[in-house]
């Protein structure tokens, strides 16, 4: 073998070498982007792995992590979001001209948020018109909210106990128990009966609640796509 081409097989091999490693670092940079685009945070990162890393601008992921702080999700804040996709197929177009991430096949998608009774709080007094001051008190069986519905010449309180439920389109609070005092024959039952949390068909991938896990002042949700 000539010294030139020795020479040239060592450059492309130092070319190739280069690309496995920068070509992970700017997909894993794209793609924190834009979920930070998409579900503003505090703090977030994404780990984007594929062999060989070329492959990964054609949209092709062996593996996708990605962790999220005080993530706002539909105007949810969720304390600690973690997405790890397996055998991901992303539409690297979208991300690059809408800067948009479009999932157009996964082979194994599990999701884990954690929501706080702060947040879930937070979140009832934004959305909830007729809800004032609300406060949440989570335990293991149950959520205990406590409001106030100002009506001008007066201040009712309400109490109810509820839980979080899931499927393939919302997660969203449901109430047990309703109690609102003097209310005059008004009936706030549609209020606070039945409170959309997140639109999971807005998600850039399609995934199912499986499991809720209440416990002292958080909830934890755990999604994915297995059948």
């Amino acid at each position: 073998m000539s010294g030139k081409t020795m020479l040239l097989v060592g450059f492309l091999a130092a070319m190739a070498a280069f690309s496995e490693v920068i070509t992970p670092l700017a997909a894993s940079l794209l793609l924190d982007r834009a979920m930070d685009r998409a579900a503003p945070t505090k703090h977030s990162s994404v780990s984007a792995r594929s062999f060989p890393g070329v492959t990964m601008w054609l949209g092709q992921f062996d593996s996708v992590k990605a962790v999220a702080e005080d993530a706002s999700i539909d105007g949810l804040i969720v304390q600690d979001v973690r997405v790890t996709m397996d055998g991901a197929r992303i539409d690297m177009a979208d991300r690059v001209v809408i800067n948009q991430v479009t999932v157009k096949e996964v082979r194994n998608l599990e999701i884990v948020m954690k929501v706080t009774e702060n947040a879930l709080a937070g979140y009832i007094g934004a959305k909830v018109k007729e809800a004032r001051n609300p406060t949440v008190k989570i335990s293991a069986d149950k959520i205990q909210l406590s409001s106030e519905i100002d009506l001008g010449i007066a201040k009712l309180a309400v109490g109810v106990d509820g839980r979080i439920v899931g499927d393939a389109k919302t997660i969203r609070f449901v109430s047990d128990r309703l109690e609102i005092k003097n209310t005059g024959g008004i009936n706030f039952g549609a209020a606070f009966g039945d409170i959309p949390l997140v639109d999971m068909t807005r998600l850039p991938f399609k995934a199912e609640v499986r499991k809720i896990v209440m416990e002292p002042g958080s909830i934890t949700i755990q999604a994915d796509n297995h059948l």
